[in-house]
């Protein structure tokens, strides 16, 4: 049923830009949906068997990954890594996004349209039914535009539930007259698509200016600080000045970029436009902590209150997506993580040690009402730690901190 009651809440960070923190201490899960957000006297608790005590740590939504670059399982075969996905899951990135599957000898690397259709077909398929660490939400099956592709075969991804189109320039066909017509068609069958703005990058990687953007008019500029080598800021100041499209920022593209980007937007009152990725997993970018860190860096060098910085990794995200989760709000998926700051943090409390600099920690993960997990592998200890039913939820020694997060209380039905 994963109904649960999270109490003894500090702050209830909502991931709604425009909401900010709610008022509240307490929230009420029921069948993996959000129910009730108030105060402990107040909420309906009937038949709530699981309790979850805060110990006036803050609640908020699991984090989303707005640009991954996956396999079909639980494995980066650029860095020879196991188990990245569960990892970026126990330290509170409960959903990624796909911007094109990779692997050796993927039909994306020799422009192979049939392979290309199965590939994004296959991939969305594996995502429905596979979660990394039993909670993950991947929305993979993104397809890369190649020579060949026909409406026929828009047609048929989209009745096979393919929704994404991988970041243009980051393989596949990038000039505007090849790929204008195919994504015609991606907007006749109700496919979100984005545009990367950065140099050649890697082999097969393209060079795709504002000016491109502009005319193509895409639903997201990938990695616009530089993935991971950034174009020259006129390209960026244009794509703020001249459109609403929403701007990915990578915790490991250009560093003053990032923050011209956002200091830009906020005087702009547009902060709505920014969402985080990580583009990884790549030997640039630690996909575990990779969104983490972009709400630290955010938050901290370009003096935004940390409550906003994590409306970006959440609540953004979800709404340029279009998805049910990111917010803490009656009916969204109870997807939420327990945030405090390090032992000997800066503040009071989590929000205050992001606004100084210092990284974070989750002590407990949520998905879908479901416990996950009381914290990442390696991740930053908190300084204070839940309690389940009344029994303390916290690693007790350095062998567990470092390696053996504790994992999966109560599973999603099904899964």
């Amino acid at each position: 049923m994963n109904d649960l009651l999270v109490k003894n809440i500090d702050k209830i960070i909502s991931g709604d830009l425009g909401k900010g923190i709610l008022p509240g201490d307490t929230i009420v899960v029921r069948n993996g949906l959000i129910h009730e957000i108030g105060y402990y006297n107040e909420v309906d608790k009937t038949d709530i068997e699981t309790v979850v005590d805060a110990d006036g740590q803050c609640v908020a939504p699991g984090f989303i990954d707005a640009h991954v670059h996956n396999t079909l399982d639980d494995y980066a075969p650029q860095r020879n890594a196991v188990g990245c996905y569960s990892d970026a899951l126990y330290g509170g990135t409960t959903s990624m996004i796909s911007e094109g599957e990779q692997g050796p000898g993927w039909p994306r690397f020799y422009d192979d349209p049939i392979g290309c259709k199965a590939s994004a077909i296959m991939a969305k398929r594996v995502f429905d039914r596979f979660r990394p660490g039993g909670a993950l939400k991947m929305h993979g099956g993104a397809l890369v535009l190649v020579h060949g592709l026909t409406e026929q075969d828009f047609k048929e991804m989209a009745e096979a539930g393919v929704w994404i189109i991988a970041e243009i320039g980051g393989g596949g066909l990038s000039d505007p007259e090849e790929v204008a017509p195919m994504l015609e068609w991606a907007k006749k069958y109700h496919f979100f698509y984005s545009i990367h703005l950065a140099p050649p990058s890697i082999p097969g990687s393209s060079w795709v200016t504002s000016e491109a953007i502009l005319k193509l008019k895409p639903h997201k500029v990938a990695h616009t600080n530089g993935g991971s080598t950034a174009v020259e800021y006129y390209h960026i100041q244009r794509l703020i000045d001249e459109c609403e499209t929403p701007l990915e920022l990578v915790v490991n593209g250009n560093f003053v970029n990032f923050n011209k980007i956002l200091q830009s937007l906020d005087k702009k009152s547009q902060l709505k436009r920014v969402l985080f990725g990580s583009d990884a997993p790549t030997g640039q970018a630690s996909l575990s902590g990779a969104i983490n860190r972009a709400i630290v860096k955010a938050s901290s060098l370009n003096e935004l209150s940390a409550v906003d910085c994590i409306a970006m990794a959440t609540g953004n995200p979800a709404d340029i997506y279009g998805l049910n989760t990111g917010k803490i709000e009656v009916g969204r998926e109870a997807d939420l993580q327990v945030l405090d700051k390090p032992p000997g943090g800066c503040g009071n409390d989590v929000l205050d040690s992001i606004e100084h600099g210092d990284p974070f920690g989750n002590s407990m993960v949520i998905v879908d009402g479901a416990i996950v997990a009381f914290r990442g592998k390696d991740s930053r200890p908190t300084a204070r730690y839940c309690k389940v039913d009344g029994v303390d939820a916290c690693v007790t020694g350095i062998t567990e901190h470092l390696f053996f997060p504790p994992q999966v209380i109560r599973h999603r039905e099904g899964l």
